[in-house]
């Protein structure tokens, strides 16, 4: 796996910035990888899973309070049983020990509302999408799908030379009214998005073909 080391070589590669005195220094590079990766994990969120008791008869599923409930993807019950999301109008959303019988949640505040009481005592499984979090060392690999290592890398060449522009942009007397790097940082920027949007057209293109 690739480390936040690794990662920076590679942005300096790209910056053209590797002499011995470098126009970025480590700090500034590693806050703009932390920078890319949050915008990474925004459009590639890491999947996770996280087991919760559930009490028999209950009519909710606490969600714990590091995990985004409105992020929950699936359910699954002490049994394995999947719990399908309510996708049904606002208006007639089942409620606990209702009439209906659907065996369904949905989300209200830190909490999944069942339509129908849990059957038993047990641990429920959530399947959940959440942030990746930035390495605080040079060693720990990054939270990256395999492959995954130039979108991050793009977007931290992207947001190094925005932030280079904007704080020398301040005392900018050239020619023009942009700083010759605002404009290699649009340019960054489009080849991020470019390769995002390559990315996530590859995977739907993947999932649909099985």
């Amino acid at each position: 796996m690739t480390t936040r080391l690794e990662v920076r070589t590679m942005v300096r590669r790209r910056l053209a910035d590797t002499s011995v005195d470098p126009l970025w220094d480590d700090a500034l590079l590693n806050d703009a990888i932390a920078a890319g990766l949050r915008r990474y994990s925004a459009r590639v969120p890491r999947q996770a899973t996280a087991s919760v008791p559930v009490a028999s008869g209950g009519g909710g599923v606490a969600v714990p309070p590091d995990i985004n409930p409105l992020r929950v993807v699936r359910i699954f019950d002490d049994g394995g049983t999947l719990w399908p999301r309510w996708e049904g109008p606002l208006e007639q959303t089942p409620v606990p020990n209702g009439p209906r019988g659907d065996a369904t949640w949905r989300v209200w505040g830190q909490e999944l509302v069942l339509a129908q009481p849990a059957p038993r005592t047990g641990g429920w499984r959530l399947e959940h999408l959440t942030h990746r979090i930035m390495p605080t060392d040079d060693a720990t690999a990054l939270d990256l799908q395999a492959g995954d290592e130039d979108l991050v890398i793009v977007q931290a060449v992207a947001i190094a030379l925005e932030r280079r522009a904007i704080a020398d942009g301040k005392a900018w007397t050239g020619r023009g009214p942009v700083h010759p790097l605002a404009a290699e940082a649009r340019s960054a920027r489009l080849e991020a998005d470019r390769l995002f949007w390559e990315r996530l057209r590859r995977a739907r293109g993947d999932v649909l073909s099985r």
